[in-house]
């Protein structure tokens, strides 16, 4: 009796902590491809609980009609194997997704359902089940319960901490999944009959064999993945074709380096952070909020020996991927400090000749570096003369440019003089790079300066990307700590394609896919549904009565 209390809390603690896993481990499936915004968290967060309100109702339901430990084992390790399976399944859920052309808020919904609901009701069914279980007089029936959620909290409080600041940081995303899985698996068939035991060995040999180990992977279309590692903060990939290195951030390329020229400026938009020189000769003291493959900062070491550098990028791993796969230089004149860019900046009180944003992604700004009182902190901490330039991915017409004109009214407001230069040759309506270039003063002129700078390439890259029409900026909203929208000004530019530019056409960026087996996945699912099948059948069948209390938590 007493075992059997033990391995009914075990189930209960387990499934909570399931739940928490499944949840954050699940978002790192999704974000690669719908964004980090509140609609992919909202829809993630929305279908979890929605999935444990149903499973509530019907474990408490089917416990009423059968309260048998034995179902309630199966249930458990139906959940493990449809755990196991989401990895397998998410390539061509989301591919499915795609295809029907959703847009990220209803998209990101959708692929929350498909990959994690199914697992995520059946673990909510075990609470409830466990209640009637562990009940052996009515007038206990409120301390059991009570009992029963308290552990079933304490097993989600567990998994979330654990997946936060353990298994993400250590594991890739497709282990984690396999691991609770298996654990949900292994603790549930203790009860059940041979047929359980010898699936659990069949999956577990077969994910440690050669063929389970490549059922999942990362994969690059016209190059090769040199490592892929989970963050804190990102998916993170590095891949490799020809002479061109890439850093990917959740699916989206963010540094490139040439291998036999690790100081050239790569993607053409990064050749405009040089502007911030040019319009302030003088400067000395410069800094990036944004590291990613440090090509910006690496460049100006290399360029300039009298400018010193500081960087602050908020992801450690991104640093440490950067100095063993991109060359950063180990130079007194490039300090760099892990932190977040904001907070950073309210913690020192040095100033700059220059800072470059480059801490915007398409499908993701952190909104606290994009409000009126985030600009006026970065103007305080700007010597005079200073310069400002930040890339932000949107367009300069279109449904996809709000996010720009609310940014660039946003910093009207703070500075004098603000320059719109697109990046590239595409279209006005075209999501692209558009870089800011904001002085602290009002008399500078960009041609001019660029003029006198002498360098011709960047003053022709300007000049024909420079925009000069504004809209009607009264249509747009002004960003600030109380109010600032950015998920949605962001949900139409996440919708539409961008191809980041590179300086030279003999380069060609490598897609990062999430590569698999369809027809593996199929197979997982299909066994889970087939076991689940079978083992009711068996459950069912006729046996000694089982019935409340043979647990009995309360007494």
């Amino acid at each position: 009796m007493r075992l059997g209390r033990v391995r009914l809390l075990a189930l209960v603690f387990l499934a909570g902590a399931a739940v928490m896993v499944i949840e954050l481990a699940g978002s790192r499936l999704l974000t690669p491809v719908f964004g980090s915004s509140v609609f992919v968290w909202g829809s993630i967060i929305g279908v979890v609980l929605s999935s444990l309100a149903a499973g509530y109702y019907l474990g408490g339901r089917i416990s009423d009609l059968r309260p048998d430990p034995r179902l309630l084992d199966t249930i458990v390790f139906t959940a493990g194997l449809l755990a196991i399976s989401i990895p397998f399944f998410s390539p061509v859920s989301i591919e499915a997704v795609l295809s029907v052309g959703l847009e990220e808020r209803w998209g990101a919904l959708l692929a929350s359902l498909a990959l994690l609901a199914p697992s995520n009701l059946l673990l909510g069914m075990v609470s409830p089940f466990a209640v009637k279980l562990a009940t052996s007089e009515l007038r206990l029936l409120g301390s059991s319960a009570g009992y029963l959620y308290a552990v079933s909290t304490l097993g989600s409080i567990f998994g979330t901490f654990g997946t936060v600041f353990l298994l993400i940081p250590a594991l890739d995303v497709r282990t984690i999944f396999l691991g609770v899985g298996l654990a949900l698996m292994a603790v549930s068939m203790v009860r059940l009959g041979i047929s359980s035991k010898v699936t659990f060995a069949a999956i577990l040999l077969f994910l440690l064999s050669p063929l389970g180990l490549v059922g999942v992977q990362v994969v690059a279309a016209s190059g090769e993945v040199v490592e892929a590692r989970e963050t804190p903060y990102n998916s993170l990939v590095v891949a490799r074709s020809n002479d061109l290195q890439v850093l990917y951030l959740n699916g989206l390329p963010h540094s490139g380096m040439s291998l036999k020229n690790p100081n050239e400026l790569v993607f053409t938009y990064t050749k405009f952070f040089e502007a911030a020189l040019a319009l302030n000769s003088r400067a000395n003291d410069v800094l990036f909020i944004g590291g990613g493959g440090f090509s910006g900062p690496k460049y100006f070491i290399s360029r300039y020996p009298n400018i010193a550098v500081e960087v602050v990028e908020i992801d450690p791993v991104v640093v440490e991927v950067a100095k063993k796969y991109f060359q950063v230089p180990d130079d007194e004149r490039l300090i760099i400090h892990v932190d977040d860019g904001r907070v950073f900046l309210q913690k020192i009180g040095k100033k700059f000749d220059a800072i470059i944003i480059d801490a915007y992604a398409k499908t993701y700004i952190p909104y606290h570096l994009l409000t009126l009182e985030f600009f006026r902190l970065v103007r305080e901490r700007l010597e005079s003369g200073g310069v400002v330039v930040s890339n932000i991915i949107a367009s300069v017409a279109g449904d996809t440019s709000g996010i720009l004109w609310s940014t660039y009214k946003t910093m009207s407001l703070v500075f004098p003089k603000i320059y719109v230069v697109k990046a590239s040759e595409h279209g006005a309506p075209l999501v692209q790079n558009i870089i800011l270039i904001a002085c602290a003063e009002e008399d500078c002129d960009l041609l001019d300066s660029l003029s006198k700078w002498g360098n011709r390439e960047l003053e022709t890259l300007v000049a024909r990307g420079l925009w000069s029409r504004l809209p009607d900026l009264s249509e747009y909203k002004i960003l600030t700590d109380d109010y600032s929208p950015v998920e949605s000004l962001l949900n139409p530019v996440t919708g539409k394609p961008y191809s980041v530019e590179l300086e030279s056409g003999e380069y060609s960026v490598p897609a990062i896919l999430m590569g698999g087996s369809n027809s593996l996945a199929l197979a997982v699912v299909t066994l889970a549904a087939t076991y689940w099948l079978a083992s009711l059948v068996l459950v069912m069948a006729p046996r000694r009565e089982v019935g409340r209390g043979e647990y009995n938590l309360g007494g």
